[in-house]
């Protein structure tokens, strides 16, 4: 029946306003919505430009986490830090047919499938490491150019190509299912993207607009912003239910969960004053958190285009010359989400990944779009007004508001010199002190105007490294020590003090007043500055309990009174208690302890108590309480690779900010939380004898069960070697590698992130296990993965020939022991014979020297090491009980004339004499000695009383007084002796000083006489 014309009409127009209402409503354009530094935050990439990766126009993850790259010249894998590239050959069945990859798809079974420009499409056989081809053929794939793949939900492919719509079932076999859908129906010019939803019904994007294909009925055509007839080139759902489209040249639209089809798909619309988003072609679609969808475009604006869905802001991502880890090209090719989180975005540039999930900290590279170059910020200042004073190295101050961006800014002209702003603080009235390299300045609190500030006896161009505020007294610190200025309500400031050379070092670095005090870091070291004193800490790099010499490049005291210094050399020390008088003890946290670089530059306490350090290779967190380190890098969200010395402020939002080289690091310390991904681990490849095998059977997870990697014995010289990867894509440089093989390595084997390789060779034959461990970022350990090794023998290596090979052994053994038993029979009678004789000669040598050794060589009696013992026996004994023990000393009377007048032949002769007559003078179990020189001893055993002494000591001087002949001379002797006689409780030298005594009072009475000392 034939409708009216005015109820046609009227019904247009109520499609056009609900769409326009949808436009209002839907999508509201406001470029700030409350997010802190949300204007300001920098989208860093990570860039792999190797030429392989560039041109990439489709990517996949397949299910061991390999990440697939289709280029316009190739297949590409991808596990983090090495690449396989696939090419066409028309010489083989197996491998591809065409280089130019337009598509790729990961089934429910986990297979990976590639549609080409002109090579229809091809399934790739993982177990095989080849290709399998279905060509187009007039009764299956009509045309050879395929742009969309997706499930069918049934383990089938529904297919777009250059003619519309294909399908290809379980089986491998191309049906006619499309016609059911009424997809022979869709207007000429090709499929360019599918996406199936739960109800089987399936959304196709053609190059003549978006359709719904449903089986039983015609394809329904939806409008997208009222239109009708849009090339659609990319369709996505995201985890909320919402459909979003991207079209050729009309930007992208959405339709929201449960949103009636009829209404049609409202636009997205860009915030900014020159939104160029509704006339650009969207390349590709993705859902890089919750509420936040990507849009890559190409041409135009170019770039990415950002949207928070929830506040219907946008922002763009575009690439700029002078910041290398911006987006590589702003002409984006695809994008994917890997599955654990990383947004691959490929283009001509390369291949680029992104993590959005570290919140925690944000990278702020430029404030002003329109302005060259990143930040590079050597001081800070969190202004009363919570707005950020931030010390340019250019010269200059820019003055920013986390919520609104840049606010304003101090620049050259306007009272400052063309020299890096070294220190910022604020004045008692509002005012902010500005260190320089060209001398101290004083801005407005607006920060419009700024003057030079005189200091009485200080040149005005003298550089200001610090500043501290106490009261109404500035403390200055520059290269020419440490001055405090008096800082009246009006008029000029006035010096009260100047400290130099009482420093230690006059290049004050730091400055922080602690009570009555101000501590003062220097280049090479510390001092505490009293009202009337000047403390030096001393300095000591060997102690670990001192002060380390060094730049102090900052200073904070935590809740618990204890100070910390940044110290660029050596990390983070800590003293203990900074008011306690007497002996510093410090604490030092390095490298060892977790530090990333021993370069510290600036402290900072949260909120919560946590210290945070800027180091020049990335921040650390340190807990008070634990002294536990945390190191952030790349894998975090920490973009700026080092930083300034003493450049960092807590906002008034208690957020850490970090002056760096390349740009601002603002810490979120609440959003910091750890990373638990627990990646793949996979076997990348594998060689056998210079030869490389597919290694995905591996990694189908049957460990053990795998079939064994043998080695023959051809191969075994030159062994295997296997490479494998955690596919931790985060931050893969920080990736752990160990592998060992059960049964031939005692331990694990460690092995570097760039050479994860375990390689063996010359294996003795039998069966081995090799396990691999790999981990994430943070050295987490994923499952061990096993892989079987079978080393096969050689042919004397078997049973058999082993078997045989003993037995011929045993044989040619027992004649050999027959043999070698009889010879060394004889044998061991010769060396018998030798052997006595020799210990013969040995005994006789030894006892010469212990004669050698105990003898005086002159007068053959003991000398006086064997006295020494002799006494000290002849004591212990007595003191244990037994007999009494006397000790003589005996020392010739006028020996000196004897030799000076008769020469030393008679003394010595007169030596020997002496010797054979105290052997006669004295009782056998006597000991006589030879102490040296002119003196002699005798040790007598049982002789305890002076009745028993006097005989003995009498007749030695009988013995000794005879005359001597020699030559034609006589000689005349006589000899004093001394005695003593052993006491209870007395040692050996006790009774050896008793007896000296009484040699000399015998000499003293006269000589050739006696003495007994009690």
């Amino acid at each position: 029946m034939a409708m009216p014309c005015s109820n046609v009409l009227r019904r247009r127009a109520l499609s056009a306003a609900l769409c326009l209402l949808l436009m209002l409503l839907g999508m509201p354009a406001r470029a700030n919505h409350g997010v802190r530094w949300g204007e300001l935050a920098h989208t860093a990439f990570r860039h792999h430009g190797h030429p392989d990766l560039s041109s990439g126009v489709s990517l996949a993850q397949d299910r061991q986490g390999f990440v697939w790259i289709g280029t316009q010249s190739g297949l590409v894998r991808w596990d983090g830090n090495r690449h396989i590239k696939y090419l066409a050959d028309g010489a083989r069945n197996d491998a591809l047919p065409d280089s130019y990859l337009m598509s790729l798809h990961v089934d429910s079974r986990g297979r990976l499938w590639a549609g080409m420009n002109s090579g229809g499409l091809v399934r790739y056989n993982a177990e095989h490491d080849n290709f399998i081809r279905y060509r187009a053929i007039p009764s299956g794939q009509r045309d050879p150019r395929v742009s969309a793949i997706i499930d069918d939900g049934r383990d089938g492919l529904w297919i777009g190509t250059g003619a519309g719509l294909d399908h290809l079932d379980a089986d491998g076999r191309f049906t006619r299912l499309g016609a059911q859908y009424g997809a022979d129906a869709l207007p000429d010019g090709g499929v360019e993207a599918l996406l199936r939803q739960d109800d089987g019904a399936l959304w196709a994007g053609t190059r003549h607009g978006l359709f719904l294909l449903r089986p039983g009925r015609p394809p329904q055509q939806l409008t997208l912003g009222g239109q009708r007839g849009l090339p659609v080139a990319r369709l996505l759902r995201d985890s909320a239910g919402r459909l979003w489209i991207g079209t050729g040249n009309s930007g992208a639209f959405l339709y929201q969960a449960g949103a009636a089809l009829a209404t049609g798909a409202a636009p997205v619309r860009e915030s900014g004053t020159r939104p160029t988003l509704q006339q650009e072609r969207i390349s590709a679609i993705v859902e890089a958190a919750p509420d936040e969808i990507w849009f890559g475009t190409h041409g135009v604006g170019g770039g990415i285009v950002v949207l928070d869905v929830r506040h219907g802001a946008t922002r763009r991502i575009r690439h700029r010359a002078d910041t290398p880890d911006s987006l590589a090209d702003n002409d984006v090719m695809t994008m994917l989400r890997e599955r654990s989180g990383i947004i691959y975005v490929a283009s001509m540039a390369g291949l680029s990944q992104y993590d959005p999930r570290p919140r925690a900290v944000a990278t702020i590279r430029h404030l002003d779009a329109s302005h060259n170059g990143v930040l590079s910020v050597p001081s800070l200042l969190q202004a009363a007004d919570g707005k950020l004073w931030l010390g340019k190295v250019s010269g200059g101050i820019d003055i920013v508001d986390p919520l609104h961006g840049l606010r304003g800014r101090l620049d050259v002209g306007a009272g400052l010199p063309q020299s890096r702003v070294l220190a910022l603080a604020s004045g008692p009235d509002g005012e902010v002190y500005i260190g320089t390299q060209q001398g101290l300045f004083r801005a407005d609190a607006d920060g419009r105007r700024a003057q030079r500030v005189h200091v009485a006896r200080r040149r005005d161009e003298e550089e200001v490294w610090a500043l501290a505020l106490v009261g109404r007294t500035l403390w200055v610190g520059g290269l020419d020590g440490l001055w405090a200025l008096r800082l009246p309500s009006a008029g000029a400031p006035q010096l009260l003090r100047h400290e130099g050379a009482r420093l230690g070092d006059t290049r004050v670095t730091a400055l922080l007043p602690l009570d009555d005090d101000v501590w003062v870091g220097t280049r090479n070291g510390l001092a505490r500055v009293g009202p009337e004193t000047v403390e030096q800490i001393p300095t000591d790099l060997a102690a670990p309990d001192r002060l380390p010499p060094g730049f102090v490049s900052s200073m904070l005291r935590d809740r618990d009174g204890r100070l910390w210094l940044s110290n660029f050399g050596t990390g983070i020390v800590i003293l203990d208690d900074a008011s306690a008088n007497g002996p510093r003890r410090f604490h030092r946290l390095g490298m060892r302890q977790g530090l990333p670089d021993r370069a510290a530059n600036k402290l900072l306490q949260d909120r919560d108590g946590m210290i945070w350090a800027s180091t020049d290779n990335g921040l650390a967190r340190i807990d008070p309480r634990t002294l536990a380190v945390r190191a952030l890098g790349i894998g975090e969200g920490v973009h700026v690779p080092s930083y300034w010395t003493n450049a960092g402020a807590l906002t008034d939002a208690g957020e850490p900010v970090f002056g760096g080289l390349s740009g601002l690091s603002v810490v979120r310390p609440q959003a910091l939380s750890a990373w638990h991904y627990t990646p793949p681990l996979v076997v990348t490849r594998i060689l056998l004898n210079d030869q490389e095998l597919p290694a995905a059977v591996y990694n189908a997870g049957l460990g053990r069960k795998a079939p064994p990697l043998t080695v023959t014995t051809a191969a075994r010289e030159r062994g295997f070697s296997l490479d494998f990867a955690a596919l931790d894509y985060s931050a893969p440089e920080r990736n752990r590698y160990a592998y060992r093989l059960l049964g031939f390595d005692s331990g694990w084997v460690s092995t570097e992130a760039a050479a994860r390789r375990a390689s063996y060779n010359n294996l003795p034959p039998g069966d081995y296990l090799l396990q691999l461990r790999g981990s994430n970022r943070n050295g987490d350990w994923a499952p061990t993965l096993e892989v079987p090794v079978r080393v096969l023998p050689a042919w004397h290596q078997r049973t058999l020939a082993r078997v045989a090979a003993v037995l011929t052994g045993l044989l040619l053994g027992a004649g050999l022991m027959q043999a070698r038993t009889t010879y060394l029979r004889r044998r061991q009678h010769e060396l018998e014979a030798m052997v006595a004789a020799r210990t013969a000669e040995l005994r006789a040598t030894q006892a010469q020297l212990e004669a050698l050794a105990y003898s005086d060589p002159l007068t053959g009696l003991a000398n006086r090491r064997l006295f020494n013992d002799a006494l000290r026996h002849l004591v212990a004994q007595a003191e244990r009980g037994g007999a009494a023990c006397t000790l003589l000393l005996i020392d010739l009377d006028r020996f000196k004339l004897v030799n000076d007048t008769h020469g030393h032949d008679a003394g010595d002769a007169l030596l020997a004499a002496t010797a054979a007559r105290l052997r006669a003078a004295v009782r056998e179990a006597d000991q006589p000695f030879r102490l040296g020189g002119d003196e002699f001893a005798v040790l007598l055993s049982q002789t305890a009383d002076h009745a028993t002494l006097a005989p003995v000591c009498e007749r030695i001087l009988a013995q000794l007084a005879a005359p001597l002949p020699h030559d034609a001379a006589v000689i005349e002797i006589s000899v004093s002796v001394g005695a003593a006689i052993h006491q209870a409780g007395h040692d050996h030298e006790q009774l050896y000083k008793r007896a000296d005594l009484a040699l000399y009072e015998a000499k003293a009475a006269g000589r050739c006489t006696w003495r007994l000392r009690a």
